[in-house]
């Protein structure tokens, strides 16, 4: 039997909705009870509590789900929907043209040129408007990619800057460390679901899943009905973006004109000793030396070290250190070692190289035989900064 609406009014859920926003729960009439006010009037506590809105901390932090919550809410609502539940003024209305019908807001005489286009569709066209059936089985089919449809430039989901960057970059740097060791590996797209807090390569980058939104149907053909949802996608240089999660699929698994190179997904970390398989090859060492001489031009130097390679022992190659003017005439210590794994070790050491240009040692030092050295292979740089430059790079040769 349908509740009267003293009923509804003296709802225990709703009292103490209402109770927050300190309104006469007598005078209140509420007919339909929005799932969202609950979940927002817990973001607006939040913001009374903190005094100001949550943004994207720590990963699994209350702020967090917050600041994804928030997001979702501005997207699914206009502000007089909730307006008198935000005493905190957070709900942003965004000036959103009108259209009389579908047709105004469509162009359909023009076509997307890549996925990316349709990834990046902020209208959810696919939400409504209905498809024939042979559009629809088309969908993930690689040569018939482009659709009759196009929509303004400033409507689509582009990849922005992220306010809060810094909690993601640690995640990204540690999974480039995990790759860089072996400790995960890279597979193919295949039939996979995409999963929140998973990272996978899209184009060469990696992406973090942040969250995954409510389901809703792709279009409204009930015979070839199709499940979607938004996505928040983290990129690694720093940017975000909200795309349909079945458009997401389709280009890992490349079905995109611009590339028909598939995505990749990362494993899980491997917390046991790391096994090379049978078709791994092991190409060298990168290994990082501390000089132990007695030259005061030297020895001064704080973070010196030396990056090079070998395809054999490290133990032998350094044997006879204080003979060779590649070690300054003198005794080396070992303090860091990677590993090569299928990658040529010589390419590696000299992209390295590259990447530590600005940290390599420039003087002229007086060797034992009275002749200057000129040092090459040299840097004044913490082993810190050294492990997170060979890790991306490890990482970026792996990914491709």
């Amino acid at each position: 039997m349908p509740k009267s609406i003293d009923e509804i009014l003296n709802d225990p859920q709703l009292n103490e909705i209402l109770d927050r926003l300190e309104t006469n729960k007598k005078s209140k009439k509420v007919l339909n009870v929005n799932p969202d006010i609950k979940k927002f009037m817990e973001i607006v506590e939040w913001v009374k509590e903190n005094g100001h809105e949550p943004v994207a901390a720590e990963y699994g932090s209350n702020e967090r789900k917050l600041y994804s919550r928030l997001k979702g809410i501005r997207k699914r609502h206009s502000d007089d929907e909730l307006a008198e539940y935000d005493p905190e003024h957070l709900l942003i209305k965004e000036a959103i043209p009108e259209y009389k019908t579908l047709k105004d807001k469509i162009d359909l005489n023009k076509k997307y040129d890549t996925l990316d286009d349709i990834l990046n569709d902020d209208l959810g066209i696919f939400d409504k408007l209905e498809i024939d059936k042979d559009l629809e089985n088309k969908l993930h089919d690689t040569s018939k990619l482009k659709r009759k449809i196009t929509v303004s430039t400033s409507n689509r989901a582009r990849p922005k800057k992220i306010a809060n960057f810094a909690p993601y970059e640690r995640m990204f740097k540690k999974i480039q460390a995990d790759l860089a060791s072996g400790r995960r590996k890279l597979v193919r797209f295949k039939n996979y679901e995409i999963e929140e807090d998973r990272f996978y390569v899209l184009r060469g980058q990696l992406i973090y899943i942040d969250t995954i939104g409510d389901t809703f149907d792709a279009n409204n053909n009930d015979r070839y009905k199709k499940k979607d949802a938004r996505v928040h996608i983290i990129y690694e240089n720093g940017t975000e973006s909200m795309p349909l999660r079945n458009g997401l699929a389709a280009s890992l698994y490349g079905s995109s004109k611009e590339s028909n190179v598939k995505g990749m997904m990362v494993t899980d970390r491997l917390d046991s000793e790391v096994e090379i398989k049978n078709d791994d090859i092991v190409t060298g060492y990168i290994y990082v030396l501390k000089s132990l001489s007695n030259n005061s031009q030297i020895s001064s130097i704080k973070n010196l070290y030396k990056i090079g390679f070998t395809t054999g022992s490290i133990e032998k190659r350094i044997a006879n250190a204080e003979n060779e003017s590649t070690y300054l005439y003198a005794p080396v210590k070992e303090v860091m070692q990677f590993k090569v794994i299928n990658l040529k070790a010589e390419s590696l050491e000299t992209a390295i190289h590259h990447a530590l240009a600005q940290y390599q040692l420039d003087v002229d030092i007086l060797g034992p035989n009275g002749r200057k050295i000129k040092p090459k292979e040299w840097f004044v740089v913490d082993l810190d900064t050294i492990s997170e430059i060979v890790n991306e790079i490890v990482a970026k040769l792996q990914i491709g």
